[in-house]
C-alpha cells in the first residue's frame, strides 16, 4: 500500500502544531521543560483533527478495553525492562560503565536497592519479595506514565497514522512511520536530549533508526487486537526503563557509544523476532487456507 494523502496531511498537521511547544522548549533551552508534555500530546490532537475533518469517530478502529489483550499488556510492560537490564549487564561486561557500589546489595538472601521507589519499599527484603515488588511497581508506573504522557503519542502514531500507512502491517509503512516519528524528535535531540554526546548523529540517524524498530515492535503488538493500551504500555515502559541504567551507572564512567550500540542492537534483535514471528504466522495461515 502506498503512503496515502491522509497520512501525509496528518504528518503536516503534527509538524505545524509542534512549532508552538518546540518554540518554548528551544527558548528555555531545556528539552525537559513543562512544554514537553504538551508536545507529547500533539500527535493525539492532530489525529483528533483529522478524524473530525473526515467525519470519523474518535474511537474508530481502536479498542480501549485492556482485558481484550491482557497477555500482551504484560509483554508490552516488561519487554523494554528486560532489554534495559540486558543492556546494563552487557555494558558492564564490556567495561562500558561502572556500577554504583551502593546501588544494589545482597545480604543473607535479602536485597536492598537505592535510588528506586518501590510500592513495598526498597529496604532489605527477601529476594522473591524484591522481584515481585520491583515488577509490580514498574507495571503500575507504566500505567500512570502512559495515561499522562504516552497516550498522546500512541493515539496518534499507532491509533491514526498506522491505520493509514500500515493497516495490514506493511514493512514500508512501519519504516515510514518510524522515520517520521524519529525526525519529529530532532529539535529536542539537538538540545541534548537522548544523545548529548553526538546530537546531530542522534537526531538524524540514530533516533529515526530506533523509532523504526519501535514502530515495528509497537505496531505489530498493537495490530493483534488494536488495543491501544498495548502500544501505550510499550512506549511507557521504554521511557521508564531507561532510568534503570541512569540510576545504576556512575555517570562519569559510561561510554555512551558502547551503551547506545548495545541497546540499539538489542532492539534490532527484538524487532527482527517480532517481524519474523509475524511473517511465520502469515505463511502458516496461507498454507492452511
Amino acid at each position: 500500500m502506498s503512503l496515502n494523502s491522509k497520512g501525509w496531511k496528518y504528518v503536516g498537521i503534527v509538524a505545524l502544531l509542534s512549532i508552538i511547544p518546540y518554540y518554548f522548549i528551544i527558548q528555555a533551552g531545556d528539552s525537559d521543560s513543562s512544554w514537553t508534555l504538551a508536545l507529547m500530546w500533539v500527535p493525539a490532537l492532530a489525529a483528533i483533527i483529522m478524524r473530525l475533518l473526515n467525519k470519523a469517530s474518535l474511537f474508530n478502529g481502536i479498542q480501549w478495553n485492556p482485558l481484550k489483550d491482557f497477555k500482551w499488556l504484560l509483554v508490552a510492560a516488561f519487554t523494554p525492562l528486560i532489554i534495559e537490564i540486558l543492556s546494563l549487564i552487557l555494558t558492564l561486561l564490556l567495561d562500558g560503565a561502572e556500577l554504583k557500589p551502593d546501588f544494589i546489595s545482597l545480604d543473607d538472601g535479602k536485597v536492598s536497592i537505592k535510588g528506586v521507589a518501590l510500592i513495598f519499599g526498597a529496604a532489605s527484603q527477601p529476594w522473591y519479595l524484591f522481584i515481585f515488588n520491583y515488577l509490580i511497581s514498574f507495571f503500575v508506573c507504566t500505567r500512570f506514565y502512559g495515561f499522562l504522557f504516552t497516550l498522546g503519542e500512541e493515539y496518534g502514531w499507532r491509533g491514526y497514522l498506522q491505520k493509514q500507512w500500515a493497516p495490514v502491517n506493511e514493512f514500508k509503512g512501519f519504516v515510514a512511520i518510524g522515520v517520521v516519528w524519529g525526525l519529529w524528535h530532532f529539535p529536542a535531540i539537538l538540545l541534548g536530549h537522548n544523545y548529548p554526546h553526538y546530537p546531530i548523529l542522534g537526531a538524524f540517524i540514530l533516533m529515526p533508526l530506533l523509532c523504526t524498530l519501535f514502530s515495528i515492535v509497537f505496531g505489530l503488538a498493537f495490530s493483534r487486537k488494536h488495543v491501544i493500551w498495548v502500544a501505550i504500555l510499550f512506549h511507557s515502559a521504554l521511557n521508564l526503563s531507561s532510568d534503570v541504567s541512569n540510576t545504576a551507572f556512575i555517570e562519569s564512567t559510561v561510554s555512551r557509544p558502547v551503551n547506545d550500540m548495545i541497546w540499539t542492537l538489542l532492539w534490532l534483535i527484538t524487532a527482527l523476532i517480532f517481524w519474523t514471528n509475524f511473517k511465520y504466522k502469515i505463511k502458516n495461515k496461507n498454507e492452511v487456507i
